[in-house]
């Protein structure tokens, strides 16, 4: 079973991000051993998909380091950004924005909200490629094995 692609049904942030946790999760689940992933490589149908692993990827189309990065980047949504200079990044104004800048602060807001779903919309899409070429792999591997037989006892 493979899965499934990515259906544009809604573009909400919170439906992005559950779309992004739940392809890492049955990523995570369903590679139980991540250096195989060292060996694979996209299958040659996948690559003619409108976005090429290549992009999904990086320039190497290793998995493994993709992989590595998918659930380092889930930890740091579920569990924040931890900064090692000790910086947490969440310092409040001490006075609110004048009204001037409220307009900017929509468009800000518009802008990154757009990018933030066009990335996890590719890292799902990144997710569900790496789980895929695993399966087929082990799926590969477990065909070419030699048949268990009952009949003999060693």
């Amino acid at each position: 079973m493979e899965v499934s692609e990515y259906s544009p049904q809604r573009h909400s942030l919170l439906d992005a991000i559950h779309r992004f946790n739940t392809a890492t999760t049955i990523m995570d689940e369903t590679i139980l051993v991540p250096s195989m992933l060292q060996d694979i490589t996209p299958a040659k149908e996948e690559q003619e998909e409108p976005i090429k692993p290549k992009d999904l990827l990086g320039q190497n189309n290793n998995l493994y380091d993709s992989y590595l990065l998918l659930k380092s980047l889930r930890n740091d949504m579920k569990w924040g950004v931890h900064h090692e200079n000790g910086n947490s990044g969440d310092r409040c104004p001490d006075k609110e924005a004048p009204e001037e800048e409220t307009g900017d602060l929509v468009d800000q807001f518009q802008h990154h909200l757009r990018g933030l779903l066009s990335v996890l919309t590719k890292l799902t899409k990144k997710a569900n490629l790496l789980t895929n070429c695993y399966k087929k792999e082990v799926e590969t591997g477990n065909s070419h094995a030699r048949p268990f037989s009952s009949n003999h006892y060693y």
